[in-house]
């Protein structure tokens, strides 16, 4: 790769200060002047020296490869010259944003006091709306110290990360997960491990092998740090390593899965087996309010009877508000996690903007009437969510593999639209590809492309998740999510994760592209 030699040149180069030169030492050859490559920024690096496991190391691989396209031209073939289909992005349509919080956003500009900081904390003004929605939706006991306004959820699980992991502590995470949440842990000094996800459970979490997996890694690290004291030598507390939180996606990315008020007794044997355990629950809620079943949303870990001292609650507006160019994030914790988290934010940027707690803050309706107008913006939202997931899986399966009411869905988003093509001839399915769940939630598919391993394009034979990213770019420059990257636990399986958040004249071109490109394998 071309990026590998960039280490070496920069330190050779003689119009560079020796300053320049001292830092890029310091740095791997593939994260040196990144910027001229585009693609991702890099992921980081595992404060150990090294990515704790094959599937993390993997995990960065992937998304190296799924970054930058100079990765993945096959040596021999020219460059692609059609436009590039990006099928691999996570960020929501183009849907208009909820509106009440660029009215509190706009209210915030006009009325309040911008001339002064923001505390550190988080401004009581926008924390009201969320007591209010907790103590009332949930009966809880929410103050304003439990409450935290961040930039993303992203940051919001770092700065929980800073604070309560100490070195070698481990995060257990489910697989497959979000990939790029896998990385924090160990880029603050701790490890993850994964618990594996099964269609058998329904793809959700089993508590036997929750319960049975916590134990084992304990005492896994409790001989560990026995036999080798040293090794934990930058540990701050004088206690063993341990399994310290377990992540919790609700609705699940990638499945679409949810748990809802009928999973309630299966949350509450979760929670309470990680509280026995002396485990946080990191409840990511980043994707609740995009269930497709209105009357089943996602049930908050922190709402069930003795678990929110225990729970770390994350809330986004990036997915379901259409706010992603805003970035506000929220933490609702115990006061202890909540207060080292608003120090970890005034070490780093001293606070945060009025802009991303106004925002949030009208995510929380106080009365009836802003939660109608929710609901009302959630309804719209999933169903056009819902239905070019159905589109999608119409190009993939073929239309006659649909169910009668998808197919009445389907022929009513034909009727509704404009196309410049036969739809009827072009649904006619993707050969060698399927999909492996229907999604309750979000706007993803998960293909299963399984069939192609082992298939040849002029030559060149697909054997895993870097070779079908090689192929799908070289032959018709085409970028999803492969399953390494948000560790797909059946290693057998070749899977990738493709949006379904474009408009239907894109999702069309961009589908039938890959079914042109998966037609040319032998």
């Amino acid at each position: 790769m071309a990026m590998q030699n960039d280490k070496q040149k920069v330190i050779k180069d003689k119009t560079l200060p020796r300053s320049i030169k001292s830092v890029v030492r310091m740095y791997p050859s593939n994260q040196v002047n990144r910027l001229s490559y585009g693609g991702l920024p890099h992921i980081g690096n595992a404060l150990w020296g090294a990515w704790s496991s094959r599937e993390t190391q993997e995990a960065a691989e992937a998304y190296e490869y799924y970054s930058l396209s100079l990765n993945l031209l096959i040596k021999g073939f020219k460059r692609p010259t059609v436009g590039k289909v990006r099928l691999g992005g996570g960020s929501p349509a183009r849907f208009k944003p909820f509106e009440l919080s660029i009215s509190n956003m706009k209210s915030a500009m006009e009325r309040r006091i911008l001339s002064d900081y923001p505390l550190a904390a988080g401004d009581g003004v926008d924390k009201e709306p969320i007591i209010k929605y907790f103590n009332n939706i949930h009966s809880l006991k929410v103050k304003s110290d439990n409450i935290i306004f961040t930039h993303s959820s992203t940051q919001a699980f770092t700065l929980v990360m800073e604070a309560i992991l100490d070195y070698g502590d481990v995060v257990l995470m489910t697989a497959p997960n979000y990939g790029l949440f896998s990385f924090i842990p160990e880029r603050v000094g701790g490890r993850v491990r994964l618990l594996p996800l099964s269609p058998t459970d329904g793809w959700k979490v089993n508590s036997h092998k929750l319960e049975s997996l916590i134990a084992k890694i304990n005492t896994e690290l409790q001989r560990d740090y026995d036999v080798n004291r040293g090794k934990y030598v930058f540990r701050r507390s004088d206690i063993p390593p341990r399994v310290a939180a377990f992540v919790n996606l609700n609705p699940h990315n990638p499945t679409g899965i949810v748990y809802g008020e009928k999973d309630k007794s299966l949350l509450l044997t979760i929670a309470n087996i990680c509280r026995k355990a002396g485990v946080f629950v990191i409840d990511d809620l980043a994707y609740a309010g995009l269930e497709y079943d209105r009357s089943n949303p996602a049930l908050p870990i922190c709402s069930l009877t003795g678990q929110f001292k225990n729970t770390i609650t994350l809330y986004s507006l990036s997915k379901s508000y259409g706010l992603a160019g805003i970035r506000s994030g929220l933490v609702i914790a115990d006061e202890v996690i909540s207060s080292l988290v608003r120090d970890n934010i005034f070490q780093a940027s001293d606070s945060l903007s009025l802009l991303q707690s106004s925002a949030m803050s009208a995510a929380f309706p106080s009365g009836k009437k802003q939660e109608k107008k929710r609901e009302k913006y959630f309804a719209s939202v999933t169903k056009k969510y819902r239905e070019r997931y159905i589109f999608v899986k119409a190009i993939v399966l073929g239309m006659h593999r649909l169910k009668r009411e998808e197919l009445a869905l389907l022929n009513s988003i034909i009727r509704d639209n404009s196309f410049a093509i036969d739809t009827a001839k072009a649904m006619t399915g993707i050969k060698d590809v399927d999909i492996v769940l229907d999604p309750e939630s979000g706007f993803f598919a998960l293909l299963d492309l399984s069939r192609v391993l082992g298939k040849t394009y002029k030559g060149f034979k697909i054997v895993d998740d870097r070779t079908l990213l090689q192929f799908l770019y070289t032959s018709g420059n085409i970028k999803v999510l492969t399953g390494k990257a948000f560790f797909w636990a059946d290693r057998n399986q070749l899977i990738a994760r493709a949006t379904v958040a474009l408009d239907y004249k894109d999702l069309l071109a961009g589908f039938l592209r890959l079914k042109r490109s998966i037609e040319l394998l032998s």
